[in-house]
């Protein structure tokens, strides 16, 4: 049986939407990020002094990407403005020993007031009763580092995949990852927020 003209437009224009919304949500998957290597090609080393590089949103960004469930994830952007770290550098092996990031939560940030402030409240990184948020390496391997980061108030150790450049004029490293918020205690409705939260770090492109 054929459908009636107009019947048939419906049907077209749905299928229309939900090829539109299976592209916006693959491309938030994919990250929305550059590629790690593109990071750090375009960004300012961060000189090294007695072996070390002294992290601030000068010279590091910190961001996330969170998106809502459903066909239209309106996927969000967020960083920090406020933090410290130390990075640990053979400069001879031209090697990263260590990295270190101590992060202020209230400094959180977003392109929206209300957003910014749900993001600070209990349902999501509770940031009066947990206002830092910590990374510390425990393993430095070609192409990844390993260690515990502690946010929520719940530590545990991660593996991440990282791009480090280390020349004369100083350090470069970009990290590109995932995890899942609700391994940190962060349950606000699966049903409404993804779990999975992208992140990057760059050092050497100011915050």
């Amino acid at each position: 049986m054929e459908l009636p003209v107009r019947n048939l437009t419906i049907a077209k224009s749905m299928t229309t939407r939900h090829f539109v919304a299976s592209l916006v949500a693959a491309s938030f998957f994919s990250l929305q990020l550059p590629p790690s290597g593109a990071y750090a090609e375009n960004a300012a080393a961060v000189p090294v002094q007695n072996g070390a590089a002294v992290l601030t949103p000068q010279n590091t960004k910190l961001q996330f990407v969170c998106a809502h469930v459903g066909p239209k994830p309106d996927p969000r952007k967020g960083s920090f403005a406020k933090f410290t770290g130390t990075a640990q550098v053979d400069a001879a092996a031209k090697s990263l020993k260590s990295i270190s990031l101590e992060i202020d939560t209230n400094s959180l940030q977003t392109d929206f007031d209300m957003l910014t402030t749900h993001l600070k409240s209990p349902d999501f990184f509770e940031v009066r009763r947990f206002p830092t948020a910590k990374f510390e390496s425990t393993k430095i391997e070609p192409g990844q580092i390993t260690g515990k980061l502690t946010l929520h108030g719940v530590t545990k150790e991660i593996t991440i995949p990282a791009t480090i450049q280390i020349s004369d004029t100083g350090l470069h490293l970009s990290s590109e990852f995932t995890i899942n918020r609700l391994d940190y205690g962060i349950n606000f409705d699966p049903k409404k927020v993804e779990e999975k939260v992208s992140l990057s770090v760059v050092v050497g492109e100011k915050a």
